[in-house]
């Protein structure tokens, strides 16, 4: 994959690294999963530790049911920011969609710490157990996300 023009370096680029970023994000939120991957990837590879561009990044792959790639790319976005609760419920979604259920029920907790109100991790929450059979819990759990509403 060539990342720049040739003859060009990453700083005459005329992309510049915000601008990927704040493009793919926006093509993601508007369901241009594709494009905004490919943006998002060519900003990844300008700054690796950009927390923001890996999760939108696995967002465009879990919506083009990449899955195990946006685990990748949650992963990645948590290693630079732990203490983001929406990157470690979509790393619980993903892995719903793996079947890797007790691994979700993990990653949900996980965001549930960081932030005890977040009705979706409280959601995915339920879901994962429902599929364990966990019925109660999942039930709870379900309780818990519409407390919010």
């Amino acid at each position: 994959m060539r990342l720049h023009k040739p003859g060009t370096t990453a700083q005459s680029e005329p992309n510049t690294l915000n601008s990927l970023i704040f493009r793919g994000m926006a093509l993601v939120i508007d369901g241009s999963y594709q494009e905004g991957f490919f943006a998002l990837d060519q900003a990844i590879h300008l700054q690796p530790s950009h927390g923001a561009a890996w999760y939108y990044r696995g967002d465009a792959l879990a919506n083009l049911n990449r899955h195990s790639e946006a685990l990748d790319s949650f992963d990645q976005s948590i290693a630079v920011q732990p203490d983001n609760p929406d990157a470690w419920v979509f790393r619980g979604v993903v892995l719903i969609h793996l079947e890797r259920y007790s691994e979700a029920v993990e990653s949900c907790d996980r965001a549930i710490d960081l932030q005890a109100t977040n009705q979706e991790a409280w959601t995915f929450r339920g879901a994962a157990l429902q599929r364990l059979g966990q019925y109660k819990k999942a039930y709870a759990s379900y309780e818990k996300a519409t407390q919010g509403e």
